[in-house]
């Protein structure tokens, strides 16, 4: 763009203030509507505008906004967040004029990358794979892939580590009838088969119609008085099995559950990342890390939150629990994972989630802490080791910004008080501000 660029920016909260601040440094004239109606947002258009931005994090809101937008300017530039991936297609093709970014898959690879390596700023996906981003000569540039992905063996180890000892209690009263009554059903056949003489097949067959009781054993009423004890005790931890199993069985199918005990729904025991916060970046980050082929559990605390069943929809095993309790991290197998991230709403939170980690495994885990660079986190780090700190609102406002002045942010992460911008083919370039980009003109004109 030459000149200075006029930019409508409606919205309200930090996500608009981050938007303000960058479109100013990048040398934008910003008016801004706080909250507007449909009026408000028809007066401001009558003004010269060279393009609006909706800067929301509730879908429904912006949608609206881009719409009055759209209707009564349908030739001039939009940029709208929109979280809710169908959503964002739906508005694309019924306004060309609408351009769509989601807030965080802006911002999920700029967590991703120090989950899975500390020293990576990101990971880039593209059609071979996926790439890390690292500083090399102060300069962020591609790197191949540093981090590891279970391999086939130990994913099945784990899998059936995870089936022995699942997760959530009613799971484990399943697997444990279910064990019980297999244990009792092959103890009791191989015993059948000493005492009587039996084939394998004939003993199963015999021990199996008293267990379902369609028909006595004949081999216990002609046994010795040993044996008829014997398949006494037998039926009765039988039938306790059964009912355990039968209990485990009807809890789960009557109170939905949102761990598996097997597949991409169990909870993971090792080489995982525990994800605390379920909200639009907690999910993306959970779906970016399970296509790079890395086990993830997310953990909320509002079991009622929207993108609990979104991810119970993509079969991303949720538990519903406070994440800074050191004892849920215990239960979720902090001991065996690559990293926690805490990506909650609440600064606090998230600090507080760290310092669990941090406690239990030291310095020996990756963590990625989602706050801004306040009192908080600057108190904190002088005590705890907090990992890596992601503004969220500072990096998606400033790739809002950046693509509402003409750049390309498919993708953004910061690197040295700076932004970088990742475009569609994954090449790597800065976002300047108006004074550094006068600066670096006026230098090579010298």
């Amino acid at each position: 763009m030459t000149g200075r660029p006029c930019v409508l920016l409606i919205g309200e909260g930090r996500l608009a203030d981050a938007t303000e601040r960058a479109l100013g440094a990048g040398g934008a004239q910003v008016r801004r509507l706080s909250e507007p109606g449909d009026e408000e947002v028809r007066a401001a258009l009558t003004d010269p505008v060279d393009r609006v931005v909706v800067a929301s994090r509730l879908d429904h809101l912006a949608l609206r906004l881009a719409l009055v937008v759209a209707h009564i300017r349908p030739d001039l530039p939009a940029l709208v967040t929109i979280f809710d991936r169908g959503v964002a297609a739906h508005l694309r093709c019924r306004a060309d004029s609408v351009h769509v970014l989601s807030m965080a898959d802006v911002v999920a690879p700029a967590f991703a990358g120090p989950c899975l390596d500390p020293g990576l700023l990101s990971v880039v996906r593209g059609a071979d794979g996926a790439d890390g981003v690292r500083a090399i000569d102060d300069e962020p540039q591609h790197i191949a892939q540093t981090w590891s992905t279970p391999r086939r063996r130990r994913r099945v180890a784990t899998g059936l580590r995870g089936l022995v000892r699942p997760f959530d209690s009613s799971a484990q009263i399943l697997v444990a009838g279910l064990l019980g009554v297999l244990g009792v059903l092959v103890l009791e056949t191989v015993v059948t088969m000493a005492a009587a003489g039996l084939s394998v097949v004939d003993a199963l067959y015999s021990i199996a119609k008293v267990t379902v009781t369609v028909g006595p054993s004949a081999a216990a009423d002609e046994g010795a008085d040993w044996f008829k004890l014997f398949s006494t005790v037998a039926i009765l931890f039988t039938l306790g099995f059964t009912a355990v199993l039968t209990a485990g069985l009807v809890n789960r199918l009557l109170d939905p559950r949102l761990t598996g005990i097997v597949g991409r729904s169990a909870v993971p025991r090792r080489d995982h990342v525990i994800v605390v916060g379920l909200g639009q970046v907690g999910l993306r980050l959970c779906g970016l890390l399970r296509d790079l082929g890395i086990p993830v559990v997310a953990v909320e605390l509002d079991r009622e939150a929207k993108n609990v069943t979104r991810a119970k929809e993509q079969r991303v095993p949720v538990v519903v629990a406070n994440g800074s309790d050191q004892q849920v991290l215990r239960r979720l197998s902090i001991d065996g994972a690559r990293a926690v991230a805490a990506v909650t709403s609440d600064e606090v939170e998230n600090i507080a989630i760290v310092v669990a980690a941090e406690g239990l495994r030291g310095d020996d885990l990756n963590l990625t802490l989602r706050a801004g660079d306040g009192d908080n986190t600057s108190e904190t780090r002088s005590l705890f080791h907090l990992g890596v700190v992601r503004d969220v609102y500072r990096i998606a406002g400033t790739a809002l910004a950046a693509s509402a002045l003409g750049y390309e942010a498919h993708e953004a992460f910061p690197y040295e008080g700076a932004l970088y911008l990742v475009d569609r083919s994954g090449a790597i370039h800065p976002f300047e501000s108006a004074e550094r980009s006068t600066a670096r003109a006026d230098g090579a004109r010298e």
